[in-house]
């Protein structure tokens, strides 16, 4: 009896012995472990990850991946991912119920106070206390998370059915929903290609519209399909065709982990909501994971990746935000690292390191970038943001790919630029205005002269007056006599309006030509008109008028005070018909495919001018430019000789 009492009683014993070292060891075991059995520069890392320095805990995470030991190297990869979450969203992971900083907070306690020693019930109380402010910290970072992923899913929501929307008004464009989600998209093959691969100039909001939708419906895969495949009838243009749109796609920045082209049609399952198989198919699935393991016989000079961004601009006035898409493959060789950057790019081409994320392995990611700090932030200044991505393998090759955001000045920045602008132009024009009359003054000749033009006898038409380059580049008329020259009374804005009066005012058998007012005036219209970006005058300087047509952002479709505005110039083109007319179509630098944006704008006011109102197209000169400043117009300019 005694034996087997003493016996239980030692076995008893030991049992709470070990029960208790097993909860002193506990918390080591787990990846948030605190300052338990970790490295000096992991205790420094996860310190810096509490405070809120991201940028260098992730630097110090990143350099234990590579010299740590490998139980650090899986808790480093844990809070990488962490700060990863945390820069996109400005949140901790719903599994950081901040133990570690609970943890820190309490050695710190203990060394304010070494002599004091507390009793178990006070201990228990104190741990009790704590746990209780952990778990009220801890939801309400999930309820604040929770709160941030709705306002995301909702904007995104909204984004959706905007684009949808748009594709919905086209007659090229059918679209087949299931469960409030796009299950395919049918394409008009003639509507989109003027021929085979070539994609018609007035497409590209399609195209845009086409790939904003992918943007928005998160990890969705699509399957496109060449125009009668579904029939068993595919042609080589067909096929072409398909991979002309998985090409735009993709380098718009979706992930060729989402997008597949099947060019003979054979084993695919049509979804039930497709009703029509005409034309060039898109299928959706949602339950597909993307496909980010490189073939084998895949020619790479580092690992395969991709970036985009949609939109491409962003107004801090309208709350609005941008789908950051980025994929890392795997390559052959081995397991690749990467590193994702946020940079902003200063007025001059310095550019600041805003966010940076990295991690080891094959990755797909899409994240909302809403232009604020930590997203409830303050918004960061309006300009141009670069978000780059690059990947190594194995063997030390690298690929990098970037992209361009920029955000919209707010109209208080607008206001004060402007402001800026007309400050330079008239400090310009003080300074032309003083050269002008320092040379007019050592050569003893007016600035300008004026006077009228005569038309042949027996002439009804109305013909313009020939120039040629005066002095400091205004516009003299040849031919004339000396007596019938005056000096001009006012400048005149509009060439049309001028003739139309001279001629009500002289009779059919006179014409009058509006000279340019004196040259610093001139010079000062001009600059100041460009400060504002006022198109709805004509400005004449230095032998030109300049008009300017505006388009609706993100389109080509012109507006309709500008459509107005086109036939005045058609009219007053028809007043000079020797005299040469340079187009310029701009885009903004933020806009999707500013280039042939910009193409598509200028092409739709020549079609305009040469097909409705009958100008000779010879006399069209076209060209285009991207701007880095918000401008979306056409420029016509008319020269005051051919």
């Amino acid at each position: 009896m005694m034996d087997n009492s003493g016996g239980g009683f030692w076995s008893l014993a030991l049992a709470m012995l070990l029960a208790f070292a097993f909860n002193l060891s506990a918390p080591a075991a787990g990846p948030q472990s605190g300052s338990y059995g970790v490295s000096r520069p992991m205790e420094q890392a996860m310190r810096l990850y509490h405070e809120g320095q991201d940028n260098e805990a992730m630097d110090r995470f990143m350099d234990i991946l590579t010299r740590g030991t490998p139980s650090e190297r899986s808790l480093a990869n844990e809070y990488v991912t962490k700060i990863t979450l945390r820069m996109n969203t400005g949140l901790d992971t719903p599994k950081d119920k901040g133990s570690d900083a609970g943890a820190l907070s309490d050695v710190e306690e203990v060394r304010k106070e070494p002599g004091k020693r507390q009793t178990p019930s006070q201990e228990r109380e104190r741990v009790s206390d704590s746990e209780e402010a952990e778990m009220a910290a801890a939801d309400a970072k999930v309820s604040r998370k929770e709160m941030v992923s709705e306002k995301i899913a909702a904007k995104i929501a909204e984004m959706r059915r905007s684009i949808l929307l748009e594709l919905g008004r086209s007659d090229a464009v059918k679209i087949y929903m299931g469960d409030s989600l796009p299950k395919a998209i049918t394409i008009n093959t003639s509507a989109f290609f003027a021929r085979e691969a070539v994609f018609k100039p007035g497409v590209t909001p399609l195209l845009s519209g086409l790939a904003g939708l992918m943007f928005t419906m998160g990890k969705a895969d699509c399957l496109i399909l060449p125009e009668g495949s579904a029939r068993n009838d595919v042609k080589i243009k067909s096929i072409r065709q398909a991979l002309a749109l998985n090409s735009y796609l993709i380098s718009r920045g979706i992930s060729p982990a989402r997008i597949e082209v099947n060019l003979t049609g054979s084993d695919v399952k049509l979804p039930k909501e497709l009703t029509n198989i005409g034309g060039l198919i898109m299928i959706f699935s949602y339950d597909n994971a993307p496909r980010l393991k490189e073939r084998e016989d895949f020619p790479t000079k580092g690992p395969r990746i991709s970036l985009g961004i949609y939109p491409t601009a962003l107004s801090m006035r309208a709350d609005e935000g941008a789908i950051v898409e980025f994929s890392v493959f795997e390559p052959p060789t081995g397991t690749p690292s990467w590193k994702f950057q946020i940079f902003e790019v200063r007025k001059d081409n310095n550019i600041l390191l805003l966010q940076a994320i990295s991690g080891i392995g094959a990755q797909y990611n899409q994240s909302f970038w809403n232009g604020r700090k930590n997203f409830f932030g303050a918004p960061y200044p309006s300009g141009k943001y670069m978000f780059s991505l690059t990947a190594a393998d194995v063997e030390g090759k690298e690929t990098t790919v970037q992209r361009t955001l920029v955000i919209r000045p707010t109209p208080e920045e607008e206001k004060a630029s402007r402001a800026g602008l007309l400050s330079a132009a008239a400090v310009k024009a003080k300074e032309l205005k003083s050269r002008a009359e320092t040379k007019a003054g050592t050569s003893g000749k007016p600035p300008l002269k004026t006077g009228k033009a005569l038309l042949k006898k027996g002439s009804s038409a109305r013909k313009p007056a020939l120039f040629t380059a005066g002095k400091y580049g205004q516009k003299k008329k040849t031919g004339l006599s000396p007596a019938k020259n005056k000096r001009a009374a006012a400048p005149q804005t509009n060439p049309d309006e001028a003739a139309s009066v001279a001629d009500s005012a002289r009779g059919p058998r006179q014409a009058s030509v509006t000279v340019a007012d004196s040259p610093p005036k001139a010079e000062q219209d001009r600059v100041i008109a460009q400060a504002t970006g006022d198109g709805e005058n004509q400005i004449p300087f230095s032998g030109q008028v300049s008009y300017k047509i505006y388009f609706k952002e993100n389109s080509a479709t012109i507006t309709a005070n500008s459509e107005k505005k086109l036939s005045q110039v058609a009219e007053t083109l028809n007043y000079y018909p020797i005299s040469t007319v340079k187009l310029t179509g701009y885009a903004y630098s933020g806009e999707p495919n500013a280039e042939a944006m910009a193409e598509n704008r200028v092409n739709y006011v020549v079609a305009r001018l040469s097909k409705k109102y009958k100008i000779d197209k010879n006399r069209l000169d076209a060209q285009t430019k991207v701007s880095e400043t918000p401008k979306t117009l056409v420029e016509i300019k008319l020269a005051g000789q051919e």
